[in-house]
């Protein structure tokens, strides 16, 4: 049996555990998307600031000494809302009449999800106290060799940032009726464009912030 999502999609009642890892759009979208999503991006930011990592930019995971849990959400907040921005703009050029926001809005912020994970992967002590050291030394201008620990988080980490990009991809696809390879040119566009876009953002906002 065949439901309708919040864009007029056909999906199936029942979803199994793999559509729900990797396209949970065709059945949660719009304003229930929205809301999960923000939740997660909040989840995150928290996550973040215990784990010591900066989401500063829309693809990037890096770490850091302390990480406070305002920069934290603001980072999770920008790097959503550009891309959001980016990816209704487009969509209203290529579909204007399929196009709504909040299914963009509501799923791009769901396709985060998996920077939780990365995030929480970074908050045990063995992995925190091995980030810290990496760091630090570093900073200090001097090499180091990554702990076991924090050389499998951060594997742990570029897995889950590659998901997200899937996941991204797959709810630009759903949310904005786009398939093809003029669909992926479009997405991959949107992607540098906001990659370029969130670094110089944050990099503005941290630099006003602290002066």
């Amino acid at each position: 049996m065949l439901d309708k999502t919040a864009n007029n999609a056909m999906a199936p009642r029942e979803m199994t555990i793999a559509q729900w890892l990797f396209n949970p759009f065709v059945r949660i979208a719009g304003g229930q998307a929205l809301a999960v999503g923000l939740a997660v991006i909040f989840a995150s930011a928290l996550a973040a600031s215990a784990g010591g990592v900066h989401f500063d930019g829309l693809l990037d995971f890096h770490l850091a000494s302390s990480v406070p849990l305002q920069v934290a959400v603001m980072e999770g907040l920008v790097n959503w809302s550009v891309i959001t921005v980016l990816l209704w703009l487009v969509s209203l050029l290529a579909a204007p009449r399929t196009v709504r926001l909040v299914d963009i809005a509501g799923t791009q912020a769901l396709a985060r999800w998996p920077l939780l994970l990365a995030a929480l992967a970074c908050i045990p002590p063995a992995v925190r106290q091995g980030n810290e050291k990496l760091v630090a030394e570093t900073l200090a201008g001097r090499f180091a060799m990554p702990p076991a620990a924090t050389v499998v988080a951060g594997l742990f980490a570029l897995a889950c940032v590659i998901w997200m990009v899937s996941l991204m991809w797959k709810a630009f696809s759903v949310s904005c009726n786009q398939r093809g390879g003029r669909a992926a040119v479009i997405f991959v566009a949107a992607l540098l464009a906001g990659e370029a876009a969130t670094k110089l953002l944050l990099s503005l906002m941290i630099t006003v912030g602290s002066s």
